[in-house]
């Protein structure tokens, strides 16, 4: 474990597994795609369409469609840094600071703050072009207990 091809393996596969839930599934509507990340930052950024599934009654995008992306971001990024596809969500944080105009695309950022043998925290922030719309936190539990990350 810990090294950068097994990273970005882990992120590929997890990306693939993502895209096969089902055709009609929030992760592909939300059609997330990885555009960058950093092994020695344990970071990561996914790019996000907010299309019309997302439309809420004030006609922007629906508040979960973005804890979906900093959800999903979080999870590949802890695909990333272990040996499995699927770490499940302890606790999700998000903070919305802007409405998100739909037919938008979304970049969250995200950043491991730490990275145990049982849990991880996440730091992420999403952004509609250069303006900040919203932040947040999550904890993730690694399903079976791996070396620390180095």
């Amino acid at each position: 474990m810990g090294n950068r091809e097994s990273f970005e393996a882990n992120m590929r596969r997890r990306m693939e597994a993502i895209r096969h839930v089902s055709d009609h599934s929030i992760f592909n509507e939300l059609s997330g795609k990885i555009v960058d990340y950093d092994y020695d930052k344990k970071s990561l950024t996914m790019e996000f369409y907010a299309g019309d599934f997302h439309r809420n009654g004030f006609n922007i995008m629906f508040g979960g469609s973005l804890v979906g992306m900093f959800d999903i971001t979080f999870g590949t990024l802890t695909s990333g840094l272990g040996d499995y596809d699927i770490a499940p969500t302890v606790q999700l944080s998000t903070s919305f600071l802007k409405g998100i105009p739909i037919g938008s695309t979304v970049t969250v950022k995200a950043e491991a703050v730490s990275t145990g043998k049982t849990i991880m925290n996440f730091m992420g922030k999403a952004y509609v072009g250069t303006e900040l719309a919203g932040s947040a936190t999550g904890i993730f539990k690694t399903p079976r207990p791996f070396q620390s990350y180095k």
